[in-house]
């Protein structure tokens, strides 16, 4: 049976210190806020590595939340990666076994939440070759982000995970989820939208 959450076995990126200096580049660049009824105002935001588009801020895809990006467009690393701080988020996504549609940082800020739901939206998630599976990997987080996945819609209490920095986490963004972050610093994760597979399905199950 497929998790609704689990730890990848892939080596995690434990050189925390590398991490904390590319949160804090991304705290100087310019998001955009993430298109949903879930959060208010600036509250959770995105700029893309890898997208539809060589601006970090096309965060968007075609077909998906009435996005007028173009069905022709090509996958392509943005201005971002021109950057020599992105090495060490090269070096993480390269030991993801798969190809990558897209990969953006995605910031919830301090004391704020994004309320529940599934992103379902995107019909191109899924689990079979050339579907989209859904990694996280946090750059910046503590153990007052919590991240709540919801089994079915019979689980009103859901499970609540603390995911850990430099880590690679599955997730099923199919099932219904929400996360708060409760500290002071905002939150940050790179989430690696990639091609399936079956080696990527054998770390997963």
């Amino acid at each position: 049976m497929r998790p609704i959450c689990k730890e990848l076995t892939l080596e995690a990126y434990d050189d925390i210190s590398i991490l904390n200096s590319v949160a804090a580049h991304l705290d100087g660049i310019e998001y955009k806020k993430v298109k949903t009824k879930y959060t208010k105002g600036s509250d959770w935001t995105a700029i893309s590595l890898h997208g539809y588009g060589p601006d970090p801020l096309d965060i968007l895809k075609p077909g998906v939340l009435k996005s007028s990006v173009n069905e022709q467009t090509n996958l392509q690393w943005t201005h971002l990666k021109d950057n020599s701080i992105m090495k060490p988020i090269l070096d993480i996504l390269e030991r993801i076994p798969a190809e990558k549609e897209r990969v953006r940082f995605m910031k919830l800020e301090a004391g704020k939440v994004i309320g529940k739901h599934t992103d379902k939206i995107d019909k191109s998630i899924g689990f079979e070759d050339g579907e989209i599976v859904r990694i996280h990997i946090p750059i910046r987080t503590n153990d007052k982000v919590v991240f709540t996945l919801y089994e079915s819609p019979k689980d009103k209490e859901g499970t609540e995970y603390q995911l850990k920095t430099g880590h690679y986490y599955y997730c099923d963004v199919t099932k219904a989820h929400a996360v708060r972050n409760d500290s002071e610093v905002d939150r940050i994760h790179l989430v690696a939208d990639c091609f399936a597979n079956q080696e990527l399905r054998n770390l997963i199950l």
